[in-house]
């Protein structure tokens, strides 16, 4: 079942609905991918309504928060106000923190290769990859297992100890 015992249906859903950040952050690398393979566009369509709560949120903190640092915002909320907080369950935090993970890879994938060439070439990989293992977590989530990641997950263990 699950490693540290059973996730109840509020934890599950929490759990799940943060990988939505993740998928976020790979759509912008996905889009040279729709051009490329039109039959595609229904399934990104569907990402993209998936997404729109992300969105929203993104859309708010970039409106009050100048130079576009909005989504820097998000990403300490979500650190510090659910990963380090030890007053959230475990099964939300751990998958908070592996979906901050997955938008920390991309946003490094994305700098580099937009820097050196070559973003439209991988950017289409990156995304399949990311929103491949999102929608694996969210299954595993609303199963109310813990998604185990090569990597990911073990990074995410070592930073949230088990008390």
């Amino acid at each position: 079942m699950s490693r540290f015992g059973t996730a109840d249906v509020k934890e599950r859903f929490f759990g799940a609905a943060v990988y939505l950040f993740a998928i976020y952050d790979a759509i912008v690398l996905g889009g040279n991918l729709v051009l490329q393979i039109p039959a595609l566009a229904p399934v990104f369509e569907l990402l993209l309504l998936l997404v729109t709560p992300v969105t929203f949120i993104y859309s708010i903190f970039n409106s009050i928060v100048p130079l576009g640092f909005g989504s820097l915002v998000v990403f300490f909320i979500l650190f510090l106000a659910v990963v380090r907080n030890e007053k959230v369950p475990y099964f939300i935090r751990f998958n908070t923190l592996q979906s901050i993970l997955f938008g920390i890879a991309v946003s490094l994938i994305s700098i580099i290769f937009s820097t050196i060439g070559g973003l439209g070439l991988i950017g289409g990989l990156v995304f399949v990859i990311v929103t491949g293992a999102s929608l694996y977590c969210i299954a595993e989530c609303a199963m109310g297992r813990y998604p185990e990641i090569p990597t990911v997950s073990a990074a995410a263990y070592s930073q949230l100890p088990r008390y």
